[in-house]
């Protein structure tokens, strides 16, 4: 399939919707994804998994709007979740009990007793107090309840430091010793099975090696395990695996995760093994599915550098000021003019409130539009009300057809939930 974002006689579509037209009739900036590519990503991950016990799990984390959920579920992929809320919005979507994971290193006492009576698939268990509090609480409510010790295998995932999770020096999960003494002590739990194991390292990973090296110490610790007489039936292998945040306008078929080649050699490590494999899900999912429009408000030069000012903001998108990522941005229209080196920033009162620095761009002006682009995961999901700046609205399009699937939310809404 063509990558859904590509340039059409000069002018930016999303599938078959023209974005410069659409932008000059609605409020910017706003959210706007192609239901045919997070489609089209469901599909490479589940053919990923094709000849092995496999089951995808989407990461509600990366994105949770409902009507993109809802597209996710028909794609045959579980849910998982890092609280109580993801849990809520995961159930209300339709995603099944069973076909629900949850992760997190602080789970609340209140979580645990949602996830328990709910009867999910598995939690994944990340310390020995967490163990304790689980059991109590399994046995009060009188569940058995399906756990995987989230093992921390130190290993480095070759990432950005805030988004590494598989180092010693990391929060989550246990080391292996740690993790063998917490699979024999939930095997004598009567309300503990602990038929799987977890692991995640990381976030935003662009080569196999990482995942192959995890998957090989997985299967060393489970036959470990084994020899202990504790069966593990179910691996957990996390997620993480990237995607390309090179300019896919202009190179469409970079556009893609790296899902296919990841995948493969990740999976192949467990070849002849009677295991069910999960993996956990996100941003290969629908990172590339999502750009987030804006329109130029200024444009400012100075002594030393040129700034290109729009009206979106760090509150909408953070993670060029959380992550120094670097997103592809352009104009939803093409044309002749000079090129320049500019910081792209927002109105934000912060200095870190910027889309790019010193990225070479066509030279904007006042009202016209741009895309920023593999926004689709982590934008809309981690926006805030910083500055009293409004959430931003979200649209869908399939086809030539274009639906808003969440309205904008004003400061003066939020006021409404406060005494004044």
């Amino acid at each position: 399939m063509n990558y859904p974002f590509q340039y059409r006689q000069g002018r930016l579509f999303c599938e078959d919707v023209d974005l410069q037209k659409i932008s000059s009739s609605l409020e910017t900036p706003f959210y706007i994804y192609s239901k045919e590519e997070i489609k089209h990503s469901c599909r490479l991950i589940r053919e990923g998994g094709e000849g092995y016990d496999f089951k995808p799990y989407y990461a509600l984390k990366a994105n949770f709007n409902p009507a993109l959920l809802k597209i996710i579920l028909n794609e045959g992929f579980g849910a998982d979740i890092v609280s109580g809320g993801e849990l809520y919005f995961a159930q209300r979507a339709g995603f099944k009990a069973d076909s629900i994971v949850f992760a997190g290193v602080g789970k609340t006492e209140a979580e645990l007793r949602q996830a328990v009576e709910a009867g999910i698939a598995s939690i994944n268990v990340e310390s020995a107090a967490e163990l304790y509090l689980l059991s109590r609480v399994a046995a009060e409510l009188r569940r058995k309840v399906s756990v995987a010790i989230r093992i921390n295998p130190d290993i480095d995932a070759k990432t950005h430091e805030y988004i590494s999770t598989g180092l010693h020096s990391n929060k989550f999960g246990v080391d292996a010793e740690t993790a063998f003494q917490l699979y024999r002590q939930a095997h004598a739990d009567p309300w503990i099975e602990p038929d799987g194991i977890h692991m995640h390292i990381g976030s935003q990973i662009e080569n196999e090696q990482p995942f192959v090296d995890a998957a090989r110490f997985l299967l060393s610790f489970i036959d470990r395990l084994k020899a202990a007489g504790i069966e593990i039936n179910t691996v957990d292998l996390g997620g993480g695996i990237g995607i390309n945040y090179e300019n896919p306008f202009a190179r469409p078929q970079q556009a893609r995760s790296f899902t296919r080649s990841i995948l493969s050699s990740y999976l192949q490590v467990f070849a002849g093994r009677r295991l069910k494999l999960y993996l956990e899900v996100g941003r290969s999912v629908i990172g590339s599915a999502g750009v987030l429009i804006s329109r130029v408000i200024y444009t400012k030069k100075t002594p030393v550098k040129n700034f290109t000012i729009i009206d979106a903001a760090m509150n909408n998108l953070i993670r060029p000021s959380l992550y120094k990522a670097r997103h592809p941005i352009v104009p939803l229209v093409q044309s002749e003019a000079g090129r320049w080196t500019t910081d792209v920033v927002g109105p934000v009162c912060e200095t870190g409130d910027f889309m790019a620095r010193e990225m070479e761009m066509p030279e904007l002006h006042e009202g016209d539009f741009i895309a920023i682009g593999g926004a689709g995961a982590y934008g809309q999901s981690q926006a805030s009300f910083y500055n009293l700046r409004p959430l931003v609205a979200e649209y869908l399009v399939e086809g030539d057809h274009i639906k808003k699937i969440s309205p904008a939310l004003s400061p003066v809404e939020l006021a409404e939930r406060f005494e004044w």
